[in-house]
């Protein structure tokens, strides 16, 4: 079978910074499936008003950017003391390197870094899984990669990232599923900034009825990528519409870490091109 797939998202917050940053992303790809196998390439486009957030790996990550030396060095003093809270300083003059304490910990950066919006081509993303299962458990395996097409001033890293998953599912009945998904990712550095190698984590309850309608929430929760930063949490509901050929969902999620967004919205769709059950 081959589906076309794409999702619109929109995510926003301050993240480490003083300036909130908008991303909206438009990702389109194809999938194809050879019975239990399934191919999958993918690239999106960023609509954003600030470069200080970049996409790597399965996550948007705050690397700064243009200012992307003034979180090495932010990460540099507070990788000392755990990053286990909010915040202990703040950069005032990126060119002078000063570092000085804040309370809230945000990370200050030049006005040049809040360009206005605008649009990106990011990294094209390829990937492949295999789904074994018998009875009500499912598994699914998987491993990935992005390919470094843009740099940080384009929202990118310019470096490939590299990563594998695997999904244990469990079926209650017919419409509802728990499932434990865990993820590593091999992130690619920046030429000022050297990121961590997180470990991901989610635990998702959901249920589909046979009239074709589903629902989900879901946790998500990723070791640090920047070290001296918190680990990235949050939390979401979905709504799913399942057809014969098509099917199309909404998800809506809230950010509990500083290195996540405060918020995300999104609409995924996928129409099956060629094939048959």
């Amino acid at each position: 079978m081959l589906h076309y797939e794409g999702g619109l998202s929109m995510a926003s917050g301050t993240y480490i910074f003083t300036q909130r940053t908008n991303s909206f992303t438009l990702a389109t790809g194809l999938a194809f499936s050879a019975g239990p196998v399934t191919f999958r390439g993918t690239v999106p486009v960023f609509l954003q008003n600030t470069t200080l957030v970049a996409s790597s790996g399965s996550m948007l990550v705050p690397t700064g950017g243009s200012s992307v030396g003034t979180v090495a060095d932010s990460s540099a003093a507070r990788g000392g003391r755990g990053g286990s809270g909010r915040g202990f300083l703040v950069i005032d003059d990126p060119s002078s390197l000063m570092l000085d304490a804040a309370a809230d910990g945000t990370v200050d950066v030049p006005a040049t870094a809040v360009t206005g919006y605008e649009a990106h081509m990011g990294d094209p993303t390829f990937g492949a899984n295999v789904a074994l299962g018998s009875g009500p458990f499912g598994v699914l395996m998987g491993v990935s990669a992005k390919a470094p097409v843009t740099d940080s001033a384009s929202f990118g890293t310019g470096a490939w990232d590299v990563g594998g998953s695997l999904s244990l599912s469990y079926r209650l009945g017919y419409v509802a599923v728990v499932s434990v998904d865990a993820g590593y990712w091999h992130m690619g550095d920046l030429p000022e900034l050297d990121l961590q190698d997180p470990v991901l984590l989610s635990a998702t309850v959901s249920h589909l009825s046979m009239r074709g309608w589903g629902f989900s929430a879901s946790f998500y929760s990723a070791t640090s990528v920047i070290d001296g930063y918190p680990s990235s949490r949050s939390v979401s509901v979905g709504l799913l519409r399942v057809g014969a050929r098509q099917s199309v969902g909404i998800t809506a999620g809230v950010g509990l870490t500083d290195t996540t967004p405060d918020f995300m919205v999104g609409l995924n769709w996928r129409l099956r091109l060629a094939g048959s059950y």
